[in-house]
């Protein structure tokens, strides 16, 4: 069965000048490169079709707001100032109608469709993961970006309305900048940010629970700072051919690249992290095994966080999963997974593709 990931567009009402230009520019080179993406996509009424053949789907927003999460779009919006005493993140969050404050958008979602088919994993059930009792406040979300589908924002759950029908209110986290980690401007040239600090935006009420890809784990920092940061035994995609020189006029056929590693220790902002990378194992989409060679260890330095493009959830196999299952193998969601990295390869190839049978001489 095939899974489909769909997605959320929100109407804007203001939109600052700068910003609109920056957006046309923005769009013209991805209807270049991917046309596909902004001017064939599906209608919601298809959509709906398609989710009475899948019970399980994946949504995403149209890519309409650069490269922001919807939420952060608005232009009247406000940061929502979380301090450091014991008071939870939910209380602080005025009830819908309660403020005159309110941006009538805030309860008002309008939705537009756009959908990407999935394989399913070959052994492990990620969306058990991400059903609607899963969901609590305080929690942070990764929700799936509107480039290529990959999921690169973060919202924070402020309240669970109801689970049937599925309501929650949620706050998408934002960042205007990333001086934490230096002086290259990557928010500002328009990629999106998905680790170091950022900042609760204004509320919006969401009544889909596809769009959410996995909980986040993440710490609260001064002045309401909220840190994201990779972590021992994390998966992340890296960008392959990442450089310090990459602006708003970088290729999609250069940015889209990725390489999956694993998160070897945590964050330290002197040394950075080491991370090691991940091989496909041959005969399977999304069994994955740690590189055998040690010296395929590297580090990250902190200057070089903007590698990370995001965090992909990830399950170590028992072998008990199926009669063939590589025990100690990493499988990895394929909805976090570049399609090209979900192909079935049957031929070992150096540093990219090992086959289990290698996995076995060294267990």
């Amino acid at each position: 069965m095939e899974k489909a990931k769909v997605g959320i567009k929100e109407k804007l009402e203001e939109w600052n000048s700068a910003a609109a230009a920056k957006s046309t520019e923005k769009e013209k080179a991805k209807r270049k490169q991917k046309p596909e993406d902004i001017d064939n996509r599906k209608p919601a009424v298809a959509a709906t079709n398609m989710a009475e053949k899948n019970a399980n789907q994946k949504q995403k927003p149209k890519d309409d707001n650069n490269g922001k999460p919807p939420a952060a779009a608005f232009g009247n919006s406000t940061d929502i100032n979380i301090n450091d005493g014991s008071k939870n993140f939910c209380e602080q969050v005025p009830e819908s109608g309660s403020s005159d404050n309110n941006n009538s958008d805030s309860d008002n979602a309008t939705t537009g469709i756009v959908s990407i088919d999935v394989p399913d994993p070959d052994f492990y059930d990620f969306d058990k993961h991400r059903s609607e009792k899963s969901f609590g406040g305080d929690q942070v979300w990764a929700t799936y970006d509107n480039e290529d589908g990959m999921p690169r924002f973060y919202a924070l759950v402020q309240k669970v309305i109801s689970l049937k029908p599925f309501k929650i209110r949620i706050s998408f986290l934002t960042s205007k900048t990333n001086s934490e980690f230096g002086s290259l401007d990557w928010v500002g040239s328009g990629f999106a940010k998905t680790c170091g600090d950022f900042r609760v935006g204004r509320y919006v009420t969401n009544d889909t629970v596809n769009i959410f890809s996995h909980r986040v784990q993440w710490e609260k920092g001064l002045r309401g700072i909220i840190k994201i940061i990779p972590r021992k035994g994390d998966t992340w995609a890296l960008y392959k051919n990442w450089s310090p020189d990459w602006n708003e006029h970088t290729a999609d056929s250069v940015i889209y690249k990725y390489e999956m590693v694993e998160v070897l220790d945590d964050y330290n902002e002197d040394q950075g992290v080491s991370i090691t990378p991940l091989l496909k194992v041959a005969g399977f989409k999304t069994v994955f095994h740690r590189h055998l060679d040690p010296k395929k260890i590297r580090r990250i330095p902190k200057e070089e966080m903007f590698r990370f493009s995001h965090q992909v959830p990830s399950y170590i196999l028992t072998g008990e999963e199926a009669h063939n299952a590589p025990k100690g193998c990493c499988e990895l969601d394929p909805a976090a997974t570049p399609m090209e990295l979900l192909q079935v390869i049957t031929e070992a190839k150096k540093d990219e593709v090992m086959k289990a049978d290698e996995l076995k001489l060294v267990s």
